[in-house]
């Protein structure tokens, strides 16, 4: 890993968002084409990413720019899944990055789960009974209070050096040498995420519970992500099948996604109630319940369109 000085006043500067230019990167994100070795691929996906992260930070958080939030998540989980693919290449920064990547995605999910909920009952509660808007509006005050609860948490977290150590990190990597390995095998990339994926249809299929389907759907993001990545090492032909994969690995990956949104939903919907029943009216209350039916009836109505999503994918898999 490059190491990363540290400038007189740096104490006093700390305060200050990091940028590409304080990281040293370059003005244009770096590339690899086909004839580049893997880890040339995958130092270009973590710039690629680091520079989403930058960019995204300043309105992280913002309640009127929501998107930061996701594309920060999406950034942390591409990068955490290329460097999945490292074969000992990189070193033991692989395993630390990848952890404390895993502690961003936790600090962003905090704030995009409640995001996602706040639009879902923004549009369920749109046909309510007149009657019950007051306390519709009841509810959702008490989740968007929630919602600015965790970005104090996630803008405080993003101060924090733990968080300026993780970009420092991704940017020594990001400018690393590529190596002299020889070309690999794009279809390689692909065993080990495919391997865990059919497990896991297996195991949903046997026990179709909310677990087995949000396992599953994380899974299936890990497939699509490595499949995105050996595309950019395959030939015409060998692109044409991962990207039919990733196209089968993104429907049924949104389909799990709304599948997991009526579960957090709901999951929210009765916190609110048991953590802090005296926020809420007893219409409010009722309303409610009225929202947590309609979760689980959404619910009911996806669960019935997975197998045979799931069914689809494992076809170009297998």
């Amino acid at each position: 890993m490059t190491a990363v000085a540290t400038a007189p006043g740096a104490a006093r500067q700390s305060r200050r968002p990091l940028t590409v230019q304080a990281l040293g990167l370059p003005a244009v994100e770096r590339t690899a084409g086909r004839q580049d070795s893997l880890t040339a691929h995958i130092r270009a996906t973590v710039d690629t990413q680091l520079r989403v992260l930058l960019a995204e930070q300043a309105s992280a958080g913002r309640a009127d720019e929501p998107e930061s939030v996701h594309q920060m998540r999406v950034a942390a989980r591409r990068a955490r899944v290329a460097l999945r693919m490292d074969r000992g290449v990189i070193g033991p920064t692989t395993d630390t990055l990848r952890v404390e990547l895993a502690w961003l995605g936790t600090l962003l999910g905090g704030v995009r789960d409640l995001d996602v909920l706040c639009e879902r009952l923004t549009t369920d509660g749109a046909d309510l009974p007149e009657s019950d808007l007051p306390a519709f509006g009841e509810v959702l005050s008490a989740l968007l209070a929630a919602r600015s609860t965790a970005a104090d948490v996630l803008v405080k977290g993003l101060r924090r050096q733990r968080y300026r150590v993780l970009l420092r990190t991704m940017a020594a990597e990001a400018l690393g040498q590529a190596d002299d390995a020889a070309r690999t095998d794009p279809a390689s990339l692909l065993v080990k995420p495919v391997r865990a994926l059919h497990l896991q249809l297996a195991a949903s299929a046997q026990s179709p519970s909310d677990e087995s389907w949000h396992a599953l759907r994380i899974k299936v993001k890990r497939v699509r992500y490595a499949a995105e990545l050996a595309g950019r090492l395959a030939g015409r032909k060998q692109r044409v099948a991962f990207t039919e994969l990733v196209g089968q690995a993104k429907a049924l990956q949104e389909l799990l996604g709304a599948f997991q949104d009526t579960v957090v939903t709901e999951h929210h919907l009765r916190q609110l109630v048991t953590a802090h029943p005296g926020d809420l009216t007893p219409t409010g209350l009722l309303v409610v319940g009225r929202l947590v039916e309609r979760q689980v009836a959404k619910r009911n109505e996806l669960r019935e369109q997975l197998p045979a999503a799931s069914g689809e994918l494992y076809r170009v898999t297998s």
